[in-house]
């Protein structure tokens, strides 16, 4: 029997794949929604910081990262990628905004870059635990706020057309209003909500838009979707607008009224000892106190003090269970005699703006305070008020009574050493491990004297003498910045620091000579504003303004019979009380005088202490890790942008030729000569730049022009008028006076813009290299975007030599 094979049925084809649109422009939409959600988030921010000054940084930090990433999207480069661009490009634009000194062509971080971010994060912090909101936008919070935003941006963007998950982003919107509610006493604010929500609202309906487009092959969606979505988000808007109002409680704070909560706890306004060094460093100031005072004396404004060293920082010791409530009448400080020197009554009365912090800012020694909101206490063993209410000291405008003393040397120099029991304990202790280093230099300064006060003299003579230097930036640079006794110690050998370094190492070094001493944190007396006003009685009080940079430390030691006396040895800083002057005969005997009629003449306490190190040792230690630490940086960022500097190589080469520039003119600069001695080419070099310059942004310096015709033409075509015309003009005067004057004859002012110089032979001012700036900064601003991309990537002036060369 024969077998039949059956044929096999054919395998059915699989279906055709859809074809994919030719692409998808769809998706610029969206990206440009997330921008216009992102910044309507933003807008709760108003109140946090001060209103819309964070506009124009957030701007020029989304707008480069959200359009890097739609273009990624533009050539199909993948979701991976196109997170990975939005990250490099916030990385850039970042580093373009607040690092540009420290970046490698502008926009890549480089040398001093991780430096410079710690100093700008501790500057938002700082910021944030002294001020209230509206805060003042330092540099540091401005960071913070486009760093956030732009991290948020990306990921609302990812998660809305890459991830194609648009509902999802509507948490990065969330995180962005989280801090205005926590923050604001009002909360997000109506408005703010009320734009996210319509924002949200709207990314939603586009994304769907662009969902129908792509899954129609790029056909006419469907409609009637977008009035559904409209109807009813309205419907959710309202509600969420409307139900607050009928439920109890719910008339201030949260999301977006409500019973507002704190997260962040008590506002601590100055940072005592650790902090305090960031508040001088900050070059702008914040929390702007005025006070108006009948004193005539410089007055200090104290806020708290020091007294246990035996930690490794230094922080004040609040004594809750020790306070006296009420702060209308403050008693008698202990340690006080019954009666002290005669003295006088001072009033002052003390205004806070944005200044918070739970310690009541006064001159001591404060006896009553009124008009002062808030439940407050006063500590008997320092006179420092502190809030217990959980309030603080911002926008308080309050009058202190206080009480000065009548010091003079010789009544604190004929007072012998405290009673052990006079003060408590901790003014006296030293920890057990107190450097050698302290007790050794205070034998050398302090041991030839035999009364306190010579002592403390001695200890601030040494402190304010020529071997130490006051400095902001060497401890920060040598590693020994803050409080503690191993920061004293390399302060003595550094012999270079700020006022927190040397208030605390007096104090310290007092207690070593047998003096109870404590260290005080507040204000120097700041700057006169002009302005008075009326106080109690009828009196005539001062007006005085302070802020972060007037934050100050001093210390302050102990005399029996007298009280607290106030000492000033920070070299450059505060004011010494007459009482302490620095060069000074000291007023009891000598620890060898055998007749206490003979006290002896000035003693050298500069020679009676040699350097443990050479401080110069130290600071080629300190710059021996830095410069290492740079180097290594140097070399990982030159591996990972190798082929980027290839590709902008004429970049480099315009960069260079513009520093080499600058270096000839600035080099002229600070010789300080009158004007500009002909050949030294400072004039050419900065004429050069700016033709050049100008060449790239499109105004040619063409071969038949002569310096006076191409000035006139550019002012005129790029519109310059103000500065800009004033800095042209003085660069061209100097140029022509370097190239065809006869040097040998006097100055004479260069002549405004449009007026022919009176003489070719007056001698003009020297080039300034702000002047070339104020030029460039003003044709960048003349120009639009694509002019001034490729003047910086691609400049004409490679090609061209847009300048003069020889003599006309």
């Amino acid at each position: 029997m024969t077998a039949t094979l059956s044929r096999p049925a054919p395998t059915p084809a699989p279906p055709a794949p859809r074809p994919a649109p030719p692409g998808d422009p769809w998706h610029w939409a969206v990206t440009g929604t997330v921008l216009l959600a992102v910044l309507a988030a933003s807008t709760s921010l108003n109140g946090v910081v001060e209103p819309w000054t964070w506009l124009g940084p957030v701007l020029r930090t989304l707008i480069p990262v959200l359009l890097a990433m739609a273009l990624t999207r533009t050539v199909r480069l993948g979701g991976a990628l196109t997170a990975l661009v939005g990250v490099l490009a916030l990385v850039g634009t970042l580093t373009a905004q607040f690092f540009p000194r420290q970046s490698l062509l502008g926009v890549v971080p480089g040398p001093g870059t991780a430096f410079e971010l710690q100093r700008l994060l501790a500057q938002a912090e700082e910021t944030v635990v002294s001020q209230v909101a509206p805060v003042l936008p330092g540099a540091g919070l401005v960071l913070v706020i486009c760093a956030a935003l732009g991290l948020l941006a990306v990921i609302v963007d990812i998660f809305s057309t890459t991830v194609r998950m648009p509902a999802a982003s509507g948490l990065g919107l969330f995180a962005i209003l989280v801090t205005p509610a926590v923050v604001k006493p009002d909360g997000v604010g109506l408005s703010a909500f009320v734009a996210t929500v319509l924002a949200f609202l709207l990314l939603l309906a586009v994304a769907q838009r662009r969902e129908d487009r792509l899954a129609s092959g790029g056909a006419r969606a469907s409609t009637g979707f977008a009035g559904r979505a409209a109807i009813i988000g309205a419907a959710a808007l309202a509600v969420t607008v409307a139900l607050p109002t009928v439920i109890p409680g719910f008339n201030s704070g949260a999301f977006p009224q409500g019973a507002r909560f704190n997260v962040w706890g008590t506002a601590t306004g100055l940072n005592p000892a650790v902090t305090l060094g960031n508040d001088l460093r900050n070059p702008t100031g914040f929390g702007r106190i005025t006070y108006a005072t009948t004193s005539d004396a410089p007055l200090y404004l104290r806020a708290v003090t020091l007294e246990d060293f035996s930690g490794r920082r230094w922080e004040p010791d609040q004594r809750i269970n020790d306070r006296e409530t009420g702060v209308a009448e403050i008693g008698a400080e202990a340690g006080t005699p019954e009666n002290p020197p005669e003295g006088s009554t001072v009033f002052t009365r003390v205004t806070t703006a944005s200044y918070a912090s739970p310690w009541l800012l006064t001159p001591y020694a404060a006896t009553g305070v009124t008009n002062l909101a808030g439940t407050w206490a006063w500590d008997p063993a320092n006179l420092s008020i502190l809030a217990t209410d959980g309030g603080s000291t911002a926008r308080q405008d309050y009058l202190v009574r206080s009480r000065t003393a009548g010091l003079t040397r010789e009544g604190l120099g004929v007072i012998g050493p405290a009673a052990s029991d006079a003060v408590a304990d901790v003014f006296t202790d030293l920890p057990e491990d107190t450097p050698g280093i302290v007790r050794d230099r205070t034998a050398e300064v302090t041991d030839e004297f035999v009364n306190p006060y010579d002592k403390a003299l001695a200890i601030q003579s040494y402190l304010r003498g020529p071997d130490f230097a006051y400095s902001e930036e060497a401890p920060v640079d040598g590693g020994y910045d803050g409080s503690g006794m191993d920061v004293m110690a390399r302060f003595l050998e550094a012999k270079s620091g700020y006022c927190v370094h040397y208030a605390g190492t007096m104090a310290v070094m007092a207690r070593a000579a047998g003096i109870p001493s404590r260290v005080a944190i507040g204000y120097t007396p700041g700057s006169p504003t002009g302005d008075t006003e009326e106080g109690p009685d009828g009196t005539e009080l001062r007006e005085f303004v302070v802020d972060s940079r007037n934050a100050h430390a001093w210390p302050e030691l102990y005399f029996e019979g007298v009280g607290w006396v106030r000492f000033e040895p920070t070299p450059s800083r505060g004011v010494v009380p007459t009482y302490a002057q620095q060069a000074f005969s000291p007023v009891g005997p000598r620890a060898d005088d055998t007749d206490a009629l003979n006290p002896g003449s000035l003693p050298d306490v500069a020679d009676a202490s040699a350097p443990a190190t050479d401080p110069a040792e130290g600071e080629a230690r300190a710059g021996s890790g830095t410069a290492e630490a740079e180097a290594h940086s140097v070399a990982g960022t030159l591996t990972g942008v190798g082929v980027v500097l290839l590709a902008l190589l004429p970049l480099l080469v315009r960069t260079a030729r513009t520093r080499a520039r600058r270096r000839t003119v600035v080099v002229r600069e600070a010789a300080g000569a009158p004007g500009s001695a002909g050949g030294d080419g400072a004039a050419t070099a900065a004429w050069a730049e700016t033709t050049e310059i100008a060449g790239d942004y499109g105004y040619r310096l063409e071969p038949t022009d002569t310096p006076r015709a191409f000035a006139g033409r550019l002012t005129r075509d790029a519109r310059f008028d103000g500065a800009p015309a004033t800095s042209l003009s003085r660069l061209r005067a100097s140029y022509e006076y370097e190239e065809y004057a006869d040097h040998g004859t006097g100055s004479v002012p260069v002549p405004p813009p449009g007026q022919a110089p009176t003489s070719t032979r007056t001698r003009a001012a020297a080039p300034r290299w702000d002047d070339v700036d104020t030029v460039t900064r003003a044709l960048r601003a003349g120009s639009s975007w694509p002019t001034r991309v490729r003047a910086r990537l691609f400049p004409r002036s490679l090609l061209h030599r847009f300048r003069s060369s020889g003599r006309r």
